[in-house]
Formats: C-alpha cells, structure tokens, sequence
C-alpha cells in the first residue's frame, strides 16, 4: 500500500512516525468512510480446531490498523467475532475421544461436547485457549460469540431482509460463479437460509417460506423433524441463520465494520469479499469495509497451507514458548500483509532474535539529519506497534539491556538452564543495572532454555561434564594445558577479558596452536570435540569447575 497518511483526521501532514503499512491502512480506512465518529475494525474465525499461529495474522493484522487509527486520534471498536454457529463438518486429526466428535458432525460447533473435557463445548475449548494466549501480546478485543447473537434473535431482521430479497441475492451471487468459471447456477428454489434442527441439532434442513419473512418453517432430513420459526421469538432459541456468503455483508451492515482483512483465498477478483461487497450495498444498504488481503504463514520444514484438520499445527501458545511477546509481535509487524513468510523453530530462531535486536539499536540511534533517519523512524515505528504496551522510543534513549540470544543461549547452557544464575552472570557483568533490564532478561533466558531442550539442533547443544574423564595426552597437549590450570589455580574468579591473553600465548614453543589444541579442552569439559568460545566458557563456568575437569588428565600424564 502506498496511500499517503497525511490525509488523517487529526494528525499534521509531516509527521514521520507515522509510516507502517497500518497507518496506510487507517488513512485508507478514513478515507473510505468520512464522517465516522467510531471506526469499527473486525476480525474472526470459526473455532472448528484448533485456532493456529496461521489464523493469528487475521487478528494482529486488524490490531495493527486499530492502534494505528488510535494513533492517528480516532475512536476505534475491536471486535473479534467467534462464527461458532458453524458446522462442526470434519473431526481434526489426533483428537482425544474423536468418536465422541464423529457422532456430533453436522451439528453446530458450539453444540459439540468438548473431547477433552474441560469446557462445555468444543468450540468453548477452542476459544479459550486462543483468547488466552492473546493476553500476554496485549490483543484485547471485544469478543463476540455469534452463536449467541443469532440464537437471541440480533440478526432477525437481517435474516428477513435476505428472505425478501433473494432472488436478488441469489442473481449476484450466480453473477459471481459464473465469473469465476463455476459450472453449476443456483436455482429459482434456493433460500439464503441455513440452521440447525430444535430436535437433533443437525443442519440437514429443507425450508418452506409463507407470505411473512420472519416466520420459516423447515423439516429436518436427519430426524424428520418439522417446525415453524418466528425470528422475533426471543423466548427460545433460534437456530436459524444465513449462509457464510451472506452473514458477512449484513453483519458488517448491523456492526458498522470500516476495516477487516482477509486471506488471499478471499482476495481475488470475483472472490468472497468482492460478492460481499455488492452485498452489503445492494441488499443492506451500508458500505464494505475497507480490506486488506493477507498471505499465508507456513512453518519452516513443512509445506502447504496450516490446516486445524491436519493435526499437529503451532499455535500462538507454542510460538509464545520460544519467541518474547515482543519479538512475535514484531515479525508479523515486520512484513505487508501480503508477504507470506515463515516462523521458524530452527536455528533461524538465532536470526529472527538478532534481527529483531538489530532493529532494537537502530530505533535508539538518535536522528542525524541524514536520508538514514527514515530507516530510523521506521525502526521506531515498528518497535512501537510490536510492544505490547506500544511504547514509543524516544530518538537517542538509551537502549535497556537484553542480551543477544546466541550469547544468552551459550551462558544458559553453561549454568545448565539455571535462569536466575543466567540472570545473575549478566548482572555480576554489570550489563544488567535496573529491574526492567534483569524482568527481560529472565523473560528471553526462559524463550532460549525451551527453544535450547526442544528445538535446538544437537549440535548446538552441549552439557558440561557431571564427572571428570582421564584423557590421554601428548608432552605438548599436557605441556599447554598445564599453563592453562596454573593460571587457573593462580586466578580461579579470572575474568574473560583477563583470560583472553594468556589464551594467545599457551600454545607458544608446543607446536600447536589453539585450534590443533582447544579440542582436547572441548573434551574434557563438554565430552565434545567443539564448543562455545572457551575463554566464555571457563570464566563462566568458574575456575573450581573447571579445574576439576581438567587436572585429572593432567595429574595421569604426570604419572
């Protein structure tokens, strides 16, 4: 998107801050909707699974551009629609109790038992996992559970108005399937209604209308079950709905939506958004939100689109285990909507995390008048929408400490998964000097000890030695080691700045060198021919430590 966000209500012209893609986004929006008091964003999902990292994009995406219109000083309602008045049409793969799920297909997705047993419905379970792992990335909107609303009759008169229109309902929507190449028309007898049966719960309903549009009379094909509804009886339930192609225009009308994404399977030209938008204007009288279309997210090493039906898909929770809050939020805030990308659980999560300290540091710098102020802005920008308080950074502050991951990563590991000795390292370093700098470096220490046990490469994994081994070693090998424990006896608390040197001169008159020499140390403390950087490792792990890894071998070739 290149729209100028100049336009914006409330904002000067020059402000450079405001330069993401969702502040585009809301200049759009305002645009597209002059004279709004309360600019409504919109997101949603049906919870037929579980809700994954890929069905995160839609409502981070609409959290960008509410911030962003909140930024530019309008009023904004986030709200997040559950469709949990859907079809429940397939069990997900690798589910508990799935033949309890199997014998409640085709029933609305709110009515099916929870197979684990926590919740009352498997749509209850569903959700509040999902609600629950937008809390720490500060995502709040105002949830809305559609079940709810359709069954206390909120939607009667959008349900009425597509009964008397729908053979102009019907004419745009086969005005869209034959646009795109559809074969099949839908005919003079369709309905734009759809439900679940009062008797057995299942959707295989066939509907008969009389003169009055609030009133439908259907008989179930599954139980046979006949009987007439009247839309405005809210002393019960009523299970009666609008297909998925017509529920969402008259629900941006009755909601007032100015802005929703969708995934690009939404986006093309002739697509659902299209359709709806013809929709909304000619049957309910309001206007589309604004849109963005947005790309798939896949997860590294595997291939295709994420699918709850699948099984084994990464949730927001999952990805919470490895990445801070801050740092996820920032790699969705780091690409269009329209860019698919990837989240990794590889090593390329040592990457992601300097990345994302790299753009830390450039936010800091302060302005120098030249063209590479923009990148700091934008840096700026972006760290602001990716905190989950969406602090700004003031150009020039310093920047409070959080350690580099692969140097955190290695310290863990030395302190084998000890957080608070982790923290502790960073603090005796005096790197760490407030309680903001020691709370964020404990939050990342517990991301890179979980992303270290479970995901970690084995070759990037290492263990110091519980117990010493006797090494066998050349005159020059228990000649340089030898210089190396007497500095340590001499020096056990050495600091790694002051070890550094005599690492340069161990090897001198041996005919070795550190590379030909570090593996035999690499052995004896980590049983392993290679390693973090020694002179880290040993002031880390501490003289004593190390000593008593290392003057066994040392004591035997003496003997």
């Amino acid at each position: 998107m290149r729209d100028n966000p100049s336009t914006m209500a409330g904002k000067s012209p020059a402000d450079p801050h405001l330069n993401h893609w969702a502040d585009f986004a809301a200049a759009k929006t305002v645009r597209e909707h002059p004279g709004r008091e309360l600019f409504t964003c919109a997101a949603g999902i049906t919870p037929s699974g579980v809700v994954h990292i890929g069905n995160f994009r839609e409502v981070i995406t609409v959290d960008l551009v509410a911030r962003a219109l909140r930024d530019h000083g309008v009023k904004v309602r986030f709200i997040y629609s559950w469709d949990d008045f859907d079809v429940f049409r397939k069990v997900p793969k690798g589910m508990p109790n799935a033949d309890v799920l199997a014998a409640n297909l085709r029933k609305s997705i709110v009515d099916v038992p929870d197979p684990f047993g926590d919740h009352p419905s498997y749509a209850d379970h569903n959700i509040a996992a999902f609600e629950s792992s937008l809390a720490p990335l500060a995502i709040e909107p105002e949830f809305i559970r559609q079940s709810k609303r359709y069954r206390a009759g909120a939607y009667a008169e959008g349900i009425a108005t597509a009964i008397r229109r729908r053979d102009e309902i019907r004419a745009i929507l086969n005005r869209a399937r034959e646009a795109t190449g559809a074969r099949t028309m839908l005919g003079d007898d369709w309905l734009p209604l759809a439900g679940f049966c009062d008797a057995c719960g299942r959707d295989e309903l066939t509907f008969e209308l009389g003169d009055d549009p609030y009133r439908v009379t259907y008989t179930c094909g599954d139980c046979e079950h006949r009987e007439e509804v009247d839309l405005r009886d809210t002393s019960r339930p009523i299970n009666i709905k609008l297909p998925w192609r017509i529920d969402w225009p008259m629900r941006w009308a009755v909601e007032g939506v100015c802005f929703e994404p969708g995934g690009k399977d939404h986006s093309s030209a002739g697509g659902s958004y299209d359709t709806a938008k013809t929709l909304v204007a000619e049957i309910y009288g309001g206007k589309a939100p604004s849109y963005v279309g947005y790309d798939f997210v896949r997860i590294k090493g595997r291939a295709g689109k994420i699918s709850s039906s699948r099984g084994g898909v990464v949730t927001v929770a999952d990805c919470l285990e490895i990445y801070e809050p801050e740092v996820l939020r920032w790699i969705f805030v780091s690409y269009k909507p329209n860019t698919e990308f990837q989240i990794s659980f590889d090593l390329d999560v040592i990457k992601i995390y300097e990345d994302y300290d790299r753009t830390r540091r450039l936010a800091y710098e302060a302005d120098s008048g030249a063209k590479s102020d923009k990148k700091r802005q934008a840096a700026r920008r972006a760290l602001q929408l990716a905190s989950p308080e969406h602090t700004r950074v003031e150009p020039g502050a310093p920047a409070p400490f959080i350690p580099p991951f692969r140097h955190l990563s290695m310290i863990l590991q030395i302190h084998d998964g000890d957080l608070e000795g982790t923290v502790a390292h960073y603090v005796e370093s005096g790197e760490i000097t407030t309680e903001e700098e020691r709370a964020r470096c404990q939050a990342r220490a517990a991301c890179a000890w979980r992303w270290i046990t479970e995901y970690a490469p084995d070759d990037f994994r290492y263990r110091i030695r519980e117990e010493p081994t006797t090494r066998a070693l050349s005159d020059a090998e228990a000649t340089v080691l030898g210089r190396l424990v007497k500095v340590l006896r001499e020096e056990p608390g050495i600091r790694e700045d002051d070890l550094v040197p005599h690492m340069r001169t161990l090897c001198e008159g041996t005919g070795l060198d550190n590379k030909s020499f570090l593996p035999v140390v690499y052995d004896l403390l980590l049983g392993r021919p290679k390693g973090p950087k020694v002179t880290t490792l040993v002031t880390t792990m501490g003289g004593q430590r190390a000593l008593a890894l290392l003057e066994p071998s040392l004591a035997a070739a003496a003997s």
